[in-house]
């Protein structure tokens, strides 16, 4: 063992500067980071790439040998199989997010020990990718409807769901290295990570999905490392005094960012697509989250000056109600969603009202009402019940409905004689404090304003095989699935809200 570490420590001994030649700076950072220090990884690449492949041999032949020859995706819950068709494109373009970051992180660090854990990071991330692909690839072979598996990755850019996902894995690459290593790293891969790669896996077990646990428990075997690196880097980064007033507004806005993605998608997934019920996603966010994450983690950083994110007690305060109006939004736009979607019964109304006191009183009309327009003969969707579509946030591209719709955050600025909506006072400080960063990504709405649903549902791709049936569904019915027809005949229009809200004053 001494022999291994004093061969991983003189490998490092060989990172020099030719000093004939300048290093060019094409991820410059703000931050000083000291030249030497303790080495997050401790791997040889050779022993990291012989454990990797013992690990895919394993994930690959379970999927290709005893899994698909009983055809266990076909048997899995279908309610549960057709939210994979959103998780997989957001999850995959995370994983290929990450690649970028990193590789950003081992060109603008100029530390051998950090780098060393950077570099492997990076090749974690591509095959991570790799997997995420192959997952989809393979329930699109194996699951009963693969309509949503096969086109996802394609149909992400016109889903308000993914779109939103774009706005904040961006983070992790889309500004300075050591911003996207904050947001990856310290954030992302330490505090939800294990809400999505381990807490997840409970519940597609639970619902007879065993392809997903298989990808996502060997994916997180490596987030252990990557949350190694996160710490690293944020030590290396708190030992230069000059730094910490930059991290502190750096991690505000990282964990605001991916809390007020990551917690309602996740919340609606866990607790609306789950038909053998386990938890609910509010319990594991107060373990893994609250208490581990921001009660343990970070806590051990505040005397070297790292202060618990500005925006944490919002956050917590919000997740009672914020995943019940992210399923309501994800039901309500169903016709421009890439997967079915299956009315809540009896027993479901029964679990929310156990887990979260009060939710009948808040939401139960809606599904009730939901319910009854998911047959195509009602000729009724829900956008349609609704006066106004939801305006979304300049800055996350969410809908201004947190967390719940009668107590919405949402406000309406006139900033440079255009109308911009936040869903949020963090968001509105966010934009005001970096513009440029937002400005040139219109909303879903923005870019199709005016244009009737069913030309939205034909131009962008969200039509199955035959040409005529929605890829989208409000239930799992494939006998009497909703048309084209069906929908041109509800002459629908997709306006931008924004027009006709009235701009509120800064007090």
């Amino acid at each position: 063992m001494q022999h291994i570490i004093e061969t991983h420590n003189r490998v490092k001994e060989f990172d020099w500067q030719f000093s004939y030649v300048d290093k060019p700076q094409r991820y410059p950072t703000k931050y000083k980071i000291p030249a030497r220090t303790k080495d997050p990884f401790r791997h040889l690449i050779r022993d990291y790439c012989s454990m990797e492949q013992e690990k895919d041999d394993r994930q690959y032949g379970a999927m290709s040998d005893v899994m698909a020859r009983a055809g266990l995706p076909g048997k899995a819950s279908q309610r549960w199989m057709e939210i994979m068709k959103l998780v997989l494109p957001v999850t995959g373009f995370g994983e290929y997010s990450a690649i970028k970051s990193t590789g950003q992180l081992v060109d603008a660090v100029d530390n051998a020990e950090l780098r060393q854990g950077y570099m492997a990071q990076m090749i974690d991330e591509i095959r991570h990718t790799n997997q995420v692909a192959h997952l989809t690839r393979y329930l699109a072979k194996h699951a009963q409807d693969p309509e949503g598996f096969s086109n996802g990755i394609a149909l992400r850019s016109k889903s308000i769901q993914c779109r939103a996902g774009r706005a904040a894995l961006q983070g992790f690459f889309a500004g300075d290295p050591i911003e996207g290593a904050v947001n990856l790293q310290a954030v992302v891969e330490t505090a939800f990570t294990n809400p999505l790669f381990v807490a997840m896996t409970e519940v597609a077990a639970s619902n007879g999905d065993q392809a997903t646990p298989t990808v996502f428990l060997s994916i997180q075997s490596d987030e252990s490392r990557h949350m190694a690196n996160g710490y690293a880097t944020l030590a290396a980064v708190v030992s230069e005094p000059d730094n910490l007033p930059m991290l502190q507004k750096d991690f505000d806005r990282a964990f605001w960012r991916q809390h007020n993605f990551f917690d309602p998608l996740l919340s609606a997934v866990y607790d609306y697509f789950q038909e053998q019920r386990t938890s609910s996603y509010l319990e594991k966010w107060t373990e893994w989250v609250d208490h581990d994450w921001a009660g343990a983690y970070i806590r051990k950083l505040e005397p070297f000056g790292l202060q618990i994110p500005r925006w944490f007690e919002e956050a917590r305060d919000r997740m009672f109600w914020v995943g019940h109006t992210a399923a309501m939004v994800v039901y309500a736009g169903w016709p421009m969603m890439f997967w079915r979607h299956d009315p809540l019964t009896a027993r479901d109304f029964d679990w929310f009202e156990k887990k979260y006191p009060g939710w009948y009183g808040h939401f139960g009309k809606w599904w009730e009402d939901f319910a009854a327009m998911s047959d195509p003969s009602s000729g009724m969707i829900p956008l349609m019940a609704m006066e106004n579509l939801p305006p979304l946030c300049r800055v996350c591209h969410m809908p201004g409905v947190f967390p719940r719709p009668d107590i919405a955050t949402m406000r309406v600025r006139l900033i440079d004689g255009k109308k911009h909506a936040f869903c949020s006072d963090a968001c509105e400080h966010i934009f005001r404090e970096e513009p440029q960063r937002y400005l040139g990504s219109p909303t879903l709405f923005e870019e199709f304003d005016g244009m009737d649903l069913a030309d939205f549902v034909e131009q962008n791709g969200f039509l199955r095989a035959d040409g005529k049936t929605l890829i989208g569904q409000p239930h799992l019915n494939m006998k009497r699935m909703w048309t084209i027809n069906d929908i041109r005949a509800l002459h629908y229009e997709i306006k931008d809200p924004l027009h006709k809200l009235p701009v509120q004053e800064v007090a």
